[in-house]
């Protein structure tokens, strides 16, 4: 009888272990690679998007903005800028991803990633004098930017809780 008592508290005092480890673990950061991948499709949808967008006149900033600091706003819509402009949109997406997963890994709300679409719009509209902007061009630049926001936020958070929940099952 002793020694069944022995062993169910050893179980339990493991149990207790493993929960304080895993409540380390839980906030593991992200790998680089998988901040990478996120980017890298992150930069594909909504490059598209925005090609769609600005293609069917929703907008005047093309995936081609994003290389305005290179080029000069007459060279906006050609074949350089394109290119330019998805490999600026690329890097923007890697920064904002590593930021997200920096500084919202402990939390756990779908909604951040709404915020973090919104604090992007501003940033944004800053560079791009949102102030002058029509009510259709605003519209449109809020939903891409908080429909990208929302992708960066939901998407480090699914892969951090399949890496997390991966990393516990290993260790069990």
């Amino acid at each position: 009888m002793e020694m069944e008592v022995s062993k169910t508290g050893r179980k339990h005092k493991q149990a207790r272990v493993s929960q304080t480890e895993e409540s380390r673990q839980g906030s593991k950061r992200l790998s680089t690679s998988k901040i990478l991948e996120v980017a890298f499709w992150g930069t594909i949808i909504w490059g598209l998007i925005r090609l769609m967008a600005h293609f069917l006149n929703m907008t005047p900033y093309g995936v081609g903005a994003f290389a305005r600091p290179f080029i000069s706003i007459e060279d906006e819509n050609t074949f350089a800028s394109l290119c330019l402009g998805a490999i600026v949109l690329f890097v923007e997406t890697v920064v904002a991803s590593f930021v997200f997963s920096l500084l919202f890994s402990r939390i756990r709300a779908w909604w951040l990633g709404l915020v973090y679409g919104a604090v992007m719009l501003v940033i944004a509209g800053f560079f791009f004098h949102i102030g002058n902007w029509e009510v259709a061009t605003l519209s449109t630049e809020g939903a891409w930017y908080l429909t990208f926001g929302l992708f960066i936020g939901m998407t480090i958070m699914l892969e951090q809780s399949d890496e997390n929940h991966a990393w516990n099952e290993s260790t069990r």
